[in-house]
């Protein structure tokens, strides 16, 4: 039996996330977008986080991370920030 790549989860960019992406260098915003992508099928593929952010899991894409919420009930992964790791946890 074939997989299919049916989405799971839709992906919404809180206009924060949205504003930090766009100060990214172009190369770079094309790794995470792809990073991003990747959470359509699979939202648990990031790592979970703690504290602060125990709601939350995050992706790195050196030397970015992208900070991201799950919305079991509705389907929903909310991308809440990104930016670069010295940056991202203030």
């Amino acid at each position: 039996m074939a997989k299919t790549n049916k989405r799971i989860y839709a992906i919404k960019i809180r206009e924060k996330a949205e504003k930090d992406l766009l100060k990214i260098p172009l190369p770079w915003q094309e790794r995470i977008r792809d990073a991003i992508d990747v959470l359509e099928l699979d939202p648990f593929y990031g790592e979970k986080m703690w504290g602060e952010f125990a709601n939350c899991r995050k992706i790195k894409v050196w030397p970015y991370r992208i900070i991201y919420e799950i919305k079991k009930k509705e389907r929903i992964i909310y991308i809440c920030h990104l930016d670069n790791r010295s940056h991202v946890y203030k």
